[in-house]
């Protein structure tokens, strides 16, 4: 049992006993979660051709920038980083904003539309989505087939943020909005400037979540685009790895599609964790800038009603 003193509170053998065990139990979590990451960028860092000898578990035996030249020895590599960034960073503006005003709707029971489309919104949670024939159809018969914005306007409502935005404005005093309303602000001046302010938490937590769906998808490029311009970084990506699983080595010759320049070889182990460590450093960069309000916002919207 712990003991009080004149310095404070004396942990009894009990507490410093679970201090210490969850202190281990907490480091090897971290360093379960961290070390991939060590051991990815370790083999991307490797000559490709040494890598094939493996025993590399903490730092690169022979550094080389190889595999790294080699994935970015290709022009429209850089293309789709920039329709990668673009759609990443217009689709979750985008979302944040629509997400947000169709969940204030929510909640405004007074609202005339509100049961018709409380209803829709219900049916279109559990029975919306249809298939990958019915879909591709819609976006045809839209005009989004083969165009940018199929990137972003399928996007722009997802039920699930909704859900999280109601019950986090739910969870704002009503007298706060009441005064803004008195003080003759209208609707939209409510949502504007005076609920998204003080939800910056849930803001932060559903622009996490968007940003990394819209950078780690490939799925619509490869099933709703055909042009080349329009491809993403993690689409090329695939591309790679499925045409680094084909042979022991990769002749860059032989991957022309893809690669430009002079013919050398590399691992294709040693390829793919270079692509890894391209593609989930700038998306990792967004976590710091969001971190502040990320738990706050995820616990609140989840738990409050």
């Amino acid at each position: 049992m712990a003991k009080k003193t004149n310095m404070g509170i004396r942990k009894g053998p009990g507490e410093r006993i679970f201090e210490a065990v969850n202190g281990l139990l907490l480091a090897l979590i971290a360093v379960s979660m961290l070390y991939p990451f060590i051991y990815v960028l370790a083999i991307s860092l490797n000559d490709p051709n040494d890598s094939q000898l493996g025993g590399i578990w903490l730092y690169p035996r022979v550094l080389s920038f190889d595999s790294y030249k080699i994935i970015f020895s290709d022009p429209s590599l850089l293309q789709a980083l920039g329709v990668s960034v673009a759609r990443t960073v217009l689709g979750t503006i985008l979302t944040v904003i629509g997400c947000s005003m169709f969940a204030y709707v929510f909640t405004r029971n007074e609202f005339v539309l509100y049961k018709p489309l409380k209803g829709f919104f219900f049916f279109a949670m559990f029975f919306g989505g249809g298939g990958l024939i019915p879909t591709y159809m819609l976006y045809l018969n839209l005009g989004l087939y083969d165009n940018f914005l199929v990137y972003i306007v399928p996007t722009i409502i997802n039920l699930w943020y909704v859900t999280l935005f109601r019950t986090y404005f739910r969870s704002v005093p009503g007298e706060l909005l009441e005064a803004a309303r008195i003080d003759g602000a209208g609707e939209f001046q409510v949502y504007y400037r005076v609920l998204m302010p003080v939800s910056k938490p849930i803001v932060a937590t559903i622009t996490l979540f968007s940003a990394v769906a819209q950078w780690n998808s490939y799925r619509d490029t490869l099933y709703y685009t055909v042009s080349e311009n329009l491809r993403t970084l993690q689409y090329i990506v695939m591309e790679i790895i499925k045409k680094a699983e084909g042979s022991h080595m990769i002749d860059r010759s032989e991957m022309f599609e893809i690669f430009h320049g002079n013919a050398s070889t590399a691992d294709p182990v040693s390829l793919r964790m270079a692509i890894t460590i391209c593609t989930v450093v700038p998306i990792v960069m967004v976590y710091p800038f969001l971190q502040k309000h990320f738990m706050k916002g995820m616990m609140i919207g989840s738990m409050k009603g």
